[in-house]
């Protein structure tokens, strides 16, 4: 017997089964991709179906495969976001398409290589000879005839080749496999869950095993989600964290399906997602969104210069001449007790008018992380306005006011929210600088839906282009000479970091219109 090592994977299984796997794998994970609000690459998944595939042993089949998940992740990712494209969801997308390039091209390889060496193994292949390959781990990948007549070995064998693929994929991923079946609640993890959930190989997978290394805040999560797939829910998904021994923290997703085996079983079969390296990658954007949004109030604290000197130089003015006239009113032969009272609760009235515009100032410019707390839109719009009417009035803007009642309550950063408002209604005012006819500006504020709230801006200046409509919430897309391009875009990270959406429209009658929706606050604060 002739024995060869090396390090590549094994035969194929049955064509037909693998790739009606492979086709229902590849349209679950569509549908989840393309009609679920989840905010994680799930079209990584697709690397399980070129790897079916290439479990054939068939190179075309492999590349038609490889080209089917990358047209299935862009159309996906363009149906779920209704051409409004975040930075977070180009990242993932772009993430997805790299794991199906990567597991593609190891694929293709190692289907060269096995057929490189079919080819080698014929020539040697004497109808006596037994020729027998193993990898680096002493296993089993290739025989030929003489070693099937030696040993009796059946084409069952072959099933070690493709979690050999499998085992690859998931570690160059970071996704493992777990699949539970039901009633008894039998439990099967893939290496790669082994090594997310750092257990030894002999452990035995179980819910306990799990809730062991989950985070203490989420063991009610991900209890319940368990008594949900006992219950027949047809899908699991669950993101938590996991506690792991040395102190530190991951953050893991679990998407998996209901499947019915050949003798009635209910299982479930779903993937593990390390996700920690994207968590901290969204932290760290979203830290630097908040550096941003501070640096760009500063920014428009100064442009606010004269506006600001206006609010405070008033209620000060007044302060002074109602502090004279109570004098006078008191210097009289016979003082006038009630004009001089009246006139110094004005002093305080004006007093208090201009601590609120100093507090108002302080709260913009002060650095912070974001605060989310429950909120009155319409006492937002109103404070937004009292900073910038003096540049309305500076360029004779007709202001027109229209507030829900009652007023409706959203869960959000009261400064990051006022800084929105801000940002829009400078944006509407340059827009109506150069416009000849009248310049109008309208604030509105309504119930969208039953969760939430809307707040529209529309002025009558130029409107907005058709070539500059895709990208006016780009980052440094300006229209202006002396713009920096981040005021909408800025808009649009706080909105959407706030769970709402931003979107701007330019109506026949002229004009632009910019509107933004939150959630209504229903005891998310709270709950946060």
């Amino acid at each position: 017997m002739k024995t060869l090592r090396r390090s590549l994977p094994t035969v194929s299984l049955d064509t037909n089964v693998v790739s009606l796997l492979a086709a229902v794998v590849a349209l679950v994970v569509f549908a989840i991709d393309a009609f679920t609000p989840l905010d994680i690459a799930v079209a990584v998944f697709y690397v399980v179906v070129v790897l079916l595939v290439a479990s054939t042993g068939n190179r075309a089949a492999t590349h038609g495969a490889a080209w089917g998940c990358v047209v299935l992740t862009l159309l996906g990712f363009v149906l779920s976001h209704d051409d409004a494209y975040s930075s977070g969801a180009v990242a993932r997308c772009v993430v997805s398409l790299l794991a199906i390039a990567t597991t593609s091209i190891l694929a293709l390889r190692n289907l060269a290589a096995t057929a490189t060496l079919q080819e080698q193994v014929e020539l040697l292949n004497l109808e006596h000879d037994a020729i027998v390959v193993h990898d680096m781990n002493d296993r089993v990948t290739f025989w030929n005839r003489g070693a099937e007549a030696l040993y009796g070995w059946t084409a069952q064998q072959a099933l070690e080749r493709s979690e050999a693929l499998l085992r690859d994929a998931q570690r160059l991923s970071r996704t493992g496999s777990i699949a539970v079946r039901f009633p008894e609640g039998e439990m099967w993890w893939s290496d790669e869950a082994y090594r997310i959930f750092d257990y030894a190989r002999e452990t035995v997978p179980s819910v306990a095993a799990i809730l062991a290394r989950t985070y203490p805040d989420d063991r009610a999560l991900v209890l319940g989600v368990f008594e949900q797939a006992a219950g027949g829910a047809s899908q699991v998904d669950v993101e938590h964290r996991l506690a792991m021994p040395d102190g530190s923290v991951k953050h893991v997703h679990y998407v998996a399906y209901l499947t019915t085996t050949q003798s009635g079983e209910r299982e479930y079969v779903g993937a593990l997602m390390d996700v920690t390296e994207t968590k901290r990658a969204q932290e760290a954007l979203a830290r630097s969104n908040d550096e941003l949004a501070h640096v760009t109030r500063i920014t428009m604290l100064g442009e606010l210069a004269a506006s600001i000197a206006h609010e405070v130089t008033q209620p000060i003015a007044a302060i002074l001449t109602c502090g004279a006239a109570a004098l006078r009113w008191l210097n009289r032969p016979t003082p006038e007790l009630d004009e001089a009272a009246q006139s110094v609760a004005q002093m305080i009235r004006d007093a208090k008018r201009a601590d609120e515009v100093i507090q108002r100032i302080r709260s913009v410019a002060k650095r912070r992380d974001r605060l989310p707390a429950t909120v009155d839109v319409n006492a937002i719009v109103g404070e937004s306005i009292e900073l910038v009417r003096a540049e309305l009035e500076r360029h004779r803007i007709e202001l027109h006011v229209d507030l829900a009642a009652p007023s409706l309550m959203a869960c959000c950063d009261r400064v990051q929210l006022q800084q929105v408002m801000i940002n829009l209604i400078l944006n509407s005012v340059q827009a109506m600088a150069e416009a000849a006819g009248p310049r109008k500006l309208t604030i509105v504020t309504r119930q969208f839906d039953d969760g939430q709230a809307q707040v529209i801006v529309q002025d009558s200046g130029m409107g907005i282009s058709q070539e500059n409509a895709g990208c006016l919430f780009n980052p440094f897309f300006t229209t202006k000479a002396e713009g920096m391009g981040m005021g909408l875009s800025i808009c649009r990270s706080i909105v959407e970091a706030h769970g709402g959406g931003i979107w701007a429209e330019s109506p026949q009658a002229g004009g632009a219109v910019l509107q933004f929706i939150l959630p209504v606050d229903e005891g998310r604060c709270h709950e946060q």
